[in-house]
């Protein structure tokens, strides 16, 4: 479900002369939009299958719709608040206003349709809303149906019902919130269901029963690395990534992974040290770490900073520099709590050494797809220098992997995205449409709210003269609220692009 639009033309045709065609195509600037009559019926046909049930569905919608509505305005009122303190925190000197995680983000949802291909009378407007939940309430209420479909609006895609709104209002209250809210109570089902998909694992089950395999108990599939950096010429689609460092990824294998990447300070413990000879150590030029040398000053780039952990040594710092690849990339390099566990001659037990807020080097253990024909299952080692977030930008992962080498590895997690993209576009733009702001349901919504408590329809739409003073003060109260809540809109949406031009600016 997504856009609502509402189009007014006029024409001096009367309603019995209009016909729409059975199916539509229409091509105007940013906006292709395909319409059928096909479905006219079938929609009717379901509501009579069970009435009842239906008309519990749609009662729950109509508190689900108010309950959204004003959550809806408190949200605009908070965000409208938020940009505020963030734009006056972007300009003030030395203000103390928090400007972090301030990006309030609005998607909008409504449009004009100018050109509408056929004529109609010049009070008879029509309604275009999310297709399934407004054309099966608008079935029940026998709302006449003019048409269903879909469009292309610049690169955003959505569906439509089309109806006539003047027999709306002449439904009862309680029947325009039917149909009304109907669109945002199922924004919020397809909210609830999608997020019962991730989070009960039923996605992930079901392809992992198909042409993957899940491997969350060993591991992380490499998805893509990107190109042109040093990892890719080491790591590639399908391998199997166990182990960061010493942490393993065998349990809860993608959150690990998240974790210690992106929350490293917290996790970093290795296990053992590193066996090592003394007789090999050379100058400290690679432990002279600073900000213009953040990997050390060395001549070299073969040496690393290592530290000693035997425990004579454990109340003083002991540095020394060390050839990198046999300690480090050597996945047969024998691990040691002291000197005394190692073999070598002028044995010394060492672990890399980075002072707090430098990069660490990371250790990626990896086996090769199951298909490579040199596979012995053995563990491959790759060490990378440099920030670990940028490990976790660089290497996209999941814990689905190819079973064949010809099926792909981004399905998965393109289908996953889909689906997340879904649910959030769902109840963000469900929260959006229910707002009592020109030309969203919430418009409609308010309108007929306001019907059910005073029992007078407030007609905030068209300007019919009235002498009834609580007639007036009735639509002036409605009509308030509606160009406010629009102003907050508005403010949100430029004041946003606003914050946002500046911020990178000043960057």
């Amino acid at each position: 479900q997504a856009l609502t639009s509402i189009s007014r033309t006029s024409s001096s045709l009367p309603m019995s002369n209009l016909r729409h065609p059975t199916f539509q195509i229409s091509n105007n600037p940013f906006n292709i939009r395909f319409s059928t009559i096909i479905l006219n019926k079938f929609f009717g046909s379901i509501i009579k299958l069970i009435p009842r049930f239906w008309n519990i569905w749609f009662n729950i919608g109509v508190l689900v719709g108010i309950i959204t509505f004003f959550f809806g305005i408190g949200i605009m009122i908070l965000a409208s608040w938020k940009l505020l303190i963030a734009i006056f925190g972007l300009f003030g000197s030395n203000s103390s206003f928090e400007t972090k995680n301030i990006s309030p983000n609005i998607v909008k949802r409504s449009f004009e349709e100018n050109n509408v291909k056929y004529d109609i009378n010049e009070n008879d407007h029509q309604v275009f809303i999310p297709v399934a939940g407004h054309a099966l309430a608008a079935a029940k209420e026998n709302l006449g149906i003019r048409s269903t479909g879909i469009f292309l609006y610049i690169l955003y895609p959505g569906a439509f019902v089309e109806f006539n709104l003047n027999e709306l209002k002449e439904l009862e209250a309680i029947k325009q919130l039917r149909i009304i809210c109907a669109g945002v109570w199922h924004n919020a089902v397809l909210f609830l269901f999608g997020t019962f998909l991730l989070n009960a694992g039923i996605l992930t089950m079901f392809m992992g029963n198909t042409a993957w395999r899940l491997v969350d108990d060993l591991g992380v599939s490499v998805v893509s690395v990107e190109s042109d950096t040093a990892l890719s010429a080491y790591l590639r689609p399908s391998m199997l990534i166990t182990k960061l460092d010493d942490f393993d990824l065998s349990e809860s294998s993608l959150d690990s992974w998240n974790d210690y990447l992106l929350q490293n300070e917290n996790l970093y413990i290795e296990s053992a040290g590193f066996c090592a000879s003394k007789q090999n150590s050379t100058s400290l030029d690679c432990c002279d770490i600073s900000v213009d040398h953040p990997y050390g000053n060395a001549i070299d780039n073969i040496t690393s900073c290592f530290k000693r952990i035997d425990e004579n040594y454990s109340q003083k710092l002991e540095l020394t520099c060390l050839p990198t690849v046999p300690i480090l990339v050597n996945i047969d390099v024998q691990r040691c709590l002291s000197d005394a566990d190692c073999s070598s001659a002028s044995p010394i037990c060492v672990l890399p050494y980075t002072p707090k807020g430098y990069p660490k080097p990371l250790r990626i253990y990896f086996k090769d797809a199951p298909w490579v024909q040199e596979n012995d299952d053995q563990e491959k080692l790759v060490l990378y220098l440099g920030e670990l977030a940028d490990v976790w930008e660089i290497v996209q992962v999941s814990i689905l992997q190819p079973r064949w080498s010809w099926i792909p590895t981004w399905i998965p997690i393109s289908i996953e995205l889909t689906l997340r993209y879904t649910i959030s576009f769902s109840l963000a733009l469900g929260v959006l449409n229910i707002l009592p702001a020109f030309k969203l349901d919430g418009h409609y919504a308010l309108n007929a709210i306001l019907l059910l408590v005073s029992g007078v329809d407030c007609d905030l739409d068209d300007s019919v003269y009235t002498s009834s003073i609580k007639h007036i003060r009735r639509k002036r109260f409605g009509k308030g609220i509606i160009f406010f809540v629009t102003g907050l809109v508005g403010w949100v949406v430029l004041g946003t692009l606003f914050f946002s031009l500046f911020a990178n600016y000043n960057k």
